[in-house]
């Protein structure tokens, strides 16, 4: 028996956004229509996403795919170009003079303290083992030898509850899953891993991964990087760079590597969890980590050609995953409104300081070197990218994204549940986001200003253990 029933029309949906009048009758054909707030409720499917992101079928993600075309990654052909030795050598020049200006001008956001916040998590990245061999057990823990104890044994739709309840608490809230069919299978990097019909994986003398047919699933997770703290990257340089945002400064950068580090904590994590449910975890032969987080339902492309979540932006730092023969039933791909927001916003790209990203008006099946081919989408020119630095020496593009506003206020979920029923205000949203003064960068005292924040009010830093209480 229904608890609430409420009918909504088109019009009145549209008004419950606040708009009205012209908009009303430019959006009510697109606005969704829910005979009563059961059947709202009932449209969500994944947890932890707003309610208005729609779910769409199994591999039919918002960019248009060509599996005559969409194959396994060919790195040995078709990988990033890597930089030149004049390049490296011009960078190592550059980066050395700007650092030192910082330091011995003591510039703001470039100063010593700022310089040592900004290496202070880089490099702290280790990964565990692909095959979970390299296990630091903990005294504390008891442990039994195979088949001594029965392993964890629940229905798929359970074992992913069970993953979203424990990733959760490893620190990401966008979880997802993967039945590793022929299609799946293409995302990996060609001739990288084998499955096959063996009791445990291993890697050969030719660097090969074989891994158990039995793991057919595989875990997702997305892991978030600091907006706040990434917007103290941000810099102006005219002379250098005019027109666009130019090195980034040091205080912002950590951002970057800490998200980076996070990853690996929670690799570690993921891991060992399960493993100690009684099942096998692998990671090996992906590289492009973004088409896992596509197809598992965590966001969509975004023109930046990274992923974009529908709560964070494209402050998704990189997609985490564990292939494993815990059975775990798969999450269906998102449409929020994001590929879409991005053909008429352009704000990361006109910031780009290596044009990288080009001047692209809408997604292609064109591709350059270091792309995959056989998706209409969005793509970015390697060799400027790497040729800038990216990602310690570049932050521009994520930061920029008017997706990674958090909800404080009622503007930015308006915007949010807006763009996903209806792509006519886009170009209104993204100009707003310019006028808003929204991606500008810090002043001198706003920089300085970080070291004596309000530690008791300040909501960007994390505080492990505390969650979101008020402690």
């Amino acid at each position: 028996m229904s608890l609430f029933h409420s009918v909504l029309s088109r019009r009145e949906f549209m008004k419950g956004l606040g708009i009205t009048g012209a908009g009303v009758a430019a959006t009510a054909v697109s606005a969704p229509v829910f005979h009563d707030l059961d059947e709202l409720a009932a449209s969500v499917d994944h947890p932890t996403n707003p309610w208005w992101v729609k779910q769409r079928d199994y591999e039919d993600i918002t960019s248009e795919i060509d599996w005559k075309v969409f194959q396994q990654w060919d790195k040995k052909n078709n990988n990033i170009p890597p930089p030149s030795a004049e390049n490296i050598a011009m960078r190592a020049e550059r980066d050395y003079n700007y650092d030192k200006e910082g330091l011995v001008q003591k510039i703001p956001g470039r100063d010593r303290r700022s310089y040592a916040l900004g290496a202070m998590v880089t490099g702290l990245q280790t990964a565990p083992a692909w095959d979970g061999t390299a296990d630091l057990a903990d005294a504390s823990q008891t442990t039994f030898a195979e088949g001594e104890v029965p392993i964890w044994e629940d229905t798929p739709e359970n074992n992913l509850q069970t993953m979203r309840a424990a990733i959760h608490y490893m620190g990401s809230n966008n979880v997802g899953a993967i039945e590793l069919n022929e299609h799946m299978l293409r995302i990996f990097d060609k001739d990288a891993v084998i499955f096959e019909d063996i009791a445990k994986g291993f890697q050969d003398s030719d660097k090969v991964y074989h891994i158990p047919s039995s793991c057919k699933w595989m875990v997702t997770c997305s892991i978030q990087q600091n907006y706040t703290h990434c917007t103290y990257q941000l810099r102006e340089d005219p002379e250098n760079y005019p027109g666009k945002l130019g090195l980034p400064n040091s205080l912002g950068r950590p951002a970057i590597h800490r998200a980076y580090g996070d990853g690996r904590y929670v690799d570690w994590m993921l891991q060992r969890f399960i493993n100690k449910l009684g099942y096998q975890a692998y990671k090996a032969g992906v590289t492009a980590n973004v088409a896992l987080g596509i197809f598992s339902g965590l966001g969509e492309q975004g023109r930046a050609t990274y992923m974009m979540t529908p709560r964070s932006g494209l402050m998704t730092r990189i997609t985490n995953y564990w292939i494993t023969d815990l059975p775990l039933s798969p999450t269906k791909p998102i449409d929020f409104g994001g590929t879409k927001f991005c053909e008429t916003c352009g704000r990361c790209s006109e910031k780009c300081p290596s044009e990288a990203l080009g001047a692209q008006k809408e997604p292609t099946w064109e591709y350059s070197k270091g792309n995959r081919p056989g998706y209409k989408g969005w793509r970015v020119d390697w060799e400027k990218c790497v040729g800038m630095g990216a990602p310690g020496r570049c932050g521009v593009c994520h930061t920029l994204c008017p997706f990674n506003h958090p909800n404080d206020g009622t503007v930015h979920p308006l915007v949010r549940s807006v763009s996903c029923i209806t792509p006519v205000f886009n170009s209104f949203f993204s100009g707003m986001d310019r006028q808003f003064g929204y991606g500008q960068p810090k002043t001198y005292d706003e920089l300085n200003d970080w070291w004596i924040r309000d530690l008791n009010a300040y909501k960007a830093d994390v505080i492990h253990g505390a969650g979101t209480y008020n402690w």
